[in-house]
Order: C-alpha cells, then structure tokens, then sequence
C-alpha cells in the first residue's frame, strides 16, 4: 500500500493533468487524417499531368475514380461490389494504344487497392503478394521515369503490412517493422528489410512535411496495437521499437516532435515510471489533438487506465469526464470506444 504522502502527490498529478486535459479537449483537430494524403496526390497528379499524353491522363483519372468507389465499397463491407468495381477498373489500361508508363502507375494503385480488399477478407498471402507487386513497380517509376515521390508511396505499402501483420496477430512482427519505417524516414536507418532499392537519400529528396506526416501515421499505427494490449506484453512489443527510435528527452533529431513526445510518454508509462508519464502526458494533453488525434486519444486512455489502478479520488472523475467527452469526439478509432466503455 502507497504511503499517504505519495497518494495525495498522485492524486494532485492526476488532477493537474486532468485540468490540462480539459484545456486541451477545447482546441479543434487542426488537419484531418487525410491532409497529408491530399499533399501526396496533388503532387503526384502535377508530375503525371506533366509527364503522360492525354489519353492516359484520361484513363487515369477514370480509373481512380473506378478504383475509390470500390475501396469505399471495402470499407463499408460490400466486398462484391468492391471485388467488381476493381475487375471494370483493371480493363481500362489493356489498350495496346496506353504508355508502358501509364500502365504501371495504374497497375501500382490498382494493386495496393486489391490488397485492401484481400486484407478485409483477411487472405493475407494474397495481401503480401499484391503489396511487393506494387513495390517492385514502384522503383520501376522512381528509377526509369522520374517518380521520386513513389517512395513515400513504397512506405505507404510497408504500413499496409504492419496493418497486415496485427491482423493476423503478429504483433511482433508488425511492431518491428513499424519501428524500422519511424528510423528510416527519421533518416537513422539507411535501408528496410523489403525488397528493392530504399537508400537513405530517396526520403531526404522528399518534402519534410509529408515525412513527418507519415512519421506521425505510424506512430498511430504503433498506438493502435499496443493499446488492448497487456501492460507486460506491450512492454516487450514496445521494446522492439527502441532499437531503431533511441528515445531520449530534449532530442531534435526527429522529424515529428509531437509523434516523438508520445513514444516518450508511452515508453515511461509501459515502464510504470507514472510520475514521468503524468508530466509529459500533461503537457501532450494540454496541446490538444492537433495534427496527430489517434496518439492524443492512446493517452487519454492511458490516463483513464492509470487512474484505476491508482484508485485515486480523482479515479472516478476522469474516467466519467472522458466518457461523456468522447461521445463527440472526431476521428476516435472504434478501438479506442471500445475501451473506453470498459474501463
């Protein structure tokens, strides 16, 4: 049993970082999940506009239209009609008359979209096989025709696969190559263990806002698996991130220092140190959700958890206060509700 004195200093922690929780429940999401996404295309678009001749930029634009209805589809759980939106897609580029180009831009993102929908039928070797075909066409346009910023795309495809690996409960697996991508778009780790040419140099040729954005998605990415997790199992998960992201307070050699701050929090909180995790996780609160929501709710649901275990007089008030905020809260991840309505 704690001495008194530690209670009422837990107890006065929790409440300061409560008051910075409802500061920070107060500032709007400044971008949505999809900005960075948005960047990305734009980019992309300009540099197709530039390069392919009419009729492909025609078919392209007719095929990615196909091609996001059917991904809506997945998501909404219509596989058939996903399954068939895919196959009007795929005819569209079998012209003879369409440039080897335009082909494998389409072939790319046909791909990746195919293997979404392989992933929500959860045939994950057909996931695995979809994504290193998109891969491989990748470095073909990066290395051939000029497309330097289908490297961001190739990450895009690696996180597909961590997705692909918790799914299937490998956790292990998914949390390692997680980390790896964070050390190598931090620019600490010169290669990944996928196929094909990744070389330092590709991600330092990019925008550093799309890297930091794709920083940060991963970062959310990692905060989604350990959450259900058992504190001593997302411990050793979280252990297989250290290795590639050295995490040391004050560093600057990160490229989203919001995403950074949450590793730190989580690192001290996964470790029991609650007084480091209550200090930084005040201070993360306060900020609000900003560009990152999926990291700002992994700590209020840290907080809620800790609050129990303390069983600290405060311990019902935070968890009653997040339950009614949350009801309105944009972009929460249903995994997150889910554990919110047990705690």
């Amino acid at each position: 049993m704690l001495p008194q004195s530690m209670v009422d200093l837990d107890n006065k922690i929790i409440h300061n970082t409560l008051q910075d929780y409802r500061h920070g429940c107060t500032k709007p999401i400044q971008i949505t999940p999809d900005n960075s996404g948005d960047v990305f295309a734009y980019k992309l678009q300009t540099l197709m506009e530039n390069r392919l001749p009419l009729k492909d930029r025609l078919l392209m634009r007719r095929s990615a239209n196909t091609r996001n209805q059917g991904l809506i589809a997945a998501r909404s759980g219509q596989l058939m009609v996903a399954e068939q939106l895919f196959a009007e897609t795929r005819i569209l580029f079998q012209s003879d008359t369409s440039s080897i180009e335009g082909k494998l831009l389409h072939k790319s993102f046909l791909e990746q979209a195919e293997a979404y929908l392989d992933y929500r039928r959860n045939n994950f070797d057909r996931v695995r096989n979809r994504t290193s075909e998109a891969l491989e066409i990748d470095v073909v346009l990066e290395e051939e025709y000029g497309y330097e910023i289908l490297v961001l795309h190739r990450i895009q495809l690696v996180h597909n696969l961590v997705r692909t690996h918790a799914r299937g409960m490998y956790f292990d697996r998914a949390i390692a190559l997680a980390g790896q991508l964070l050390s190598y778009l931090q620019g600490t780790l010169e290669i990944l263990p996928i196929s094909g040419s990744w070389g330092s140099e590709r991600i330092a040729r990019q925008s550093p806002e799309l890297v930091a954005a794709m920083f940060a998605q991963i970062t959310s990415e990692i905060a989604l698996i350990l959450a259900d997790q058992n504190r001593l199992f997302a411990r050793d998960l979280f252990a297989l991130v250290t290795p590639y992201i050295q995490l040391q307070a004050n560093s600057q050699s990160h490229c989203h220092p919001r995403a950074y701050a949450w590793l730190l929090l989580k690192q001290a909180f996964l470790n029991n140190d609650r007084i480091t995790f209550l200090e930084r996780a005040s201070h993360f609160l306060a900020e609000g959700r900003a560009d990152t929501p999926v990291i700002w709710y992994a700590t209020v649901f840290d907080l809620v958890t800790l609050s129990n275990e303390l069983q600290l007089p405060n311990s019902d008030l935070v968890r009653q206060e997040v339950a009614k905020d949350a009801i309105s809260w944009e972009y929460l991840p249903q995994k997150f509700s889910l554990l919110l309505v047990a705690a």
